[in-house]
């Protein structure tokens, strides 16, 4: 009985150590940082909701790489025998990943607002620009990637508006920025042609003061204002009749050759008028192009290269009839609907001058500025 009494007490006692030892390895044993590391994983989270990978790059990538180091911290931990751990070692890099993750938050917050703003005040100054070109430079048959590019920046200008009206102000400054480009370029490259074009508008002016002079006399003067779309007859130095007209696809710019689609401009002459079976264009009005100036600039062309030596004037030029289709589409010529066609060739004769001009008016009037 008393050894079944020290057996207990031993078991006891025993029992008591064994716990303590086994308190002490479980108190002595190191704790993974496991609620810091979810701070830090919750921050990076919320730092990437508010699109910091985008707005705040640098300092969300510092902010990544931190908590990658963390986590590749506590796996080497884990390897080494429990007793041994020292997970310490991550409390730099998780408080490292947190104060990151939270300033890529906050600077990308702003930087989304400043977006927020500068797409909303970019739309509606291209908004601006598009009207600019569609109001002077729409009309003008410009060249096809002018047209492409600027057709493209409207439509990348639609998507900016959408992704913003939508609160997705990281596409939207993507769309934006690629509207901004083909708008402006477009834009400037239509003003620099017109501009180009435009230095002839003394030369303009000058022919047109010499049909109003040549018509003084009671002679009719035909008068063209390519960029109005306007054909005039003058008598007296005043207006008799006015007439819309459709010219060549290329009508922007003095005609160089046969088949550039270009409507001459210079002064000539009627030399032979046409019905029935002798014109395919109702009634037609032929003029003396080429005249000895567009000869003369034709070879200076030839000779100077910008011409081919094999290159062809051209001819054939006239007022005729089967216009008011609404768009520019003859080779060249002028087109009148066939009810005004009839008026006009009543009234001139073989011999009547024609002056064609670029513009009356010149292009800071145009412009308004």
């Amino acid at each position: 009985m008393r050894k079944l009494k020290r057996g207990v007490v031993w078991g006891f006692w025993i029992f008591v150590v064994l716990g303590c030892c086994a308190g002490y390895v479980v108190y002595r044993t190191p704790k993974p940082p496991v609620a810091a590391m979810r701070m830090a994983r919750e921050a990076l989270h919320l730092a990437q909701k508010s699109e910091a990978e985008v707005y705040a790059e640098e300092v969300y990538r510092q902010a990544s790489q931190a908590y990658d180091s963390a986590m590749q911290c506590w796996a080497q931990e884990n390897e080494r025998f429990f007793l041994f751990r020292n997970y310490s070692r991550l409390d730099g890099w998780i408080a490292e990943a947190i104060d990151k993750a939270t300033e890529a938050q906050q600077l990308s917050g702003n930087r989304s607002k400043s977006a927020d703003t500068r797409v909303k005040k970019g739309v509606t100054e291209l908004e601006k620009q598009v009207s600019l070109y569609n109001r002077y430079y729409k009309r003008m048959p410009l060249p096809g990637s002018v047209t492409k590019a600027h057709n493209k920046g409207v439509l990348k200008l639609s998507e900016a508006k959408f992704a913003w009206q939508n609160k997705r102000f990281t596409e939207a400054d993507k769309h934006f920025v690629q509207a901004k480009e083909l708008i402006e370029s477009s834009n400037d490259k239509a003003e620099k042609l017109v501009r180009n074009w435009f230095g002839g508008h003394g030369q303009w002016q000058k022919q047109a003061e010499k049909a109003v002079k040549m018509s003084k006399g009671g002679k009719k003067v035909i008068l063209v204002d390519k960029l109005a779309h306007r054909c005039m007859v003058y008598q007296s130095g005043k207006v008799l009749r006015t007439y819309e007209i459709e010219l060549g696809m290329n009508w922007m710019g003095d005609k160089q050759r046969k088949g550039d689609k270009a409507t001459p401009e210079g002064i000539y002459q009627i030399t032979q008028k046409k019905d029935g079976s002798r014109t395919t264009f109702y009634k037609a009005l032929l003029i003396n192009y080429p005249n000895d100036d567009d000869r003369s600039r034709f070879a200076a062309a030839k000779r100077n290269g910008s011409l081919p030596a094999k290159a062809d004037i051209g001819g054939l030029i006239e007022l005729h009839g089967l216009g008011g289709k609404g768009v520019d589409w003859t080779d060249g010529c002028v087109a009148l609907k066939n009810d005004d066609m009839d008026s006009l060739y009543r009234m001139v004769a073989v011999g009547t001058p024609v002056v064609i001009v670029g513009s009356l008016k010149p292009l800071s009037e145009i412009l308004g500025n």
